[in-house]
């Protein structure tokens, strides 16, 4: 019996998957999925802080012709993560997006992204990023005054 390597393909080229590890780039899981479920992530794409809507009565208003359980099956099996995580994720990164280009207060931001109370943001944002918002902006504030 002979052992052989295991053979690592390159996905990619190595900045993309840096990217993706960094947040600064997301790879689109599922190509080939299902219409419905790609015209349910572009509503949460276009405005993730609305995303709170009964999914029977969205799936009937998008005409996507299935349940709110067939919905959230379809979206999960199609991006491996349900679509109220997804949502939050993408709230989450439109907020960071907001940190890092304007001078916004953190509570207008935490309402812009679809929180009610600025703490809840704040621990979402806390376990997502791993920093609090003020320390991310702060961060990213120093390191753009260094280059």
């Amino acid at each position: 019996m002979f052992y052989e390597r295991p053979v690592v393909r390159l996905l990619g080229m190595p900045h993309s998957f840096q990217d993706f590890l960094l947040g600064l780039r997301s790879f689109d899981v599922s190509i080939s999925s299902d219409w419905r479920v790609q015209r349910l992530k572009n509503l949460i794409d276009g405005n993730p802080a609305r995303v709170r809507w009964n999914l029977d009565q969205l799936s009937e208003q998008l005409g996507l012709q299935m349940s709110g359980r067939q919905a959230r099956r379809l979206f999960k099996e199609s991006f491996g993560m349900g679509i109220k995580e997804y949502a939050k994720k993408k709230r989450l990164e439109v907020a960071a997006q907001q940190l890092r280009t304007t001078d916004v207060p953190v509570k207008a931001i935490a309402i812009d992204a679809g929180y009610l109370h600025v703490g809840n943001f704040t621990r979402s944002f806390l376990k997502h990023f791993r920093l609090c918002p003020i320390e991310f902006r702060r961060l990213l504030r120093e390191t753009n005054t260094k280059d």
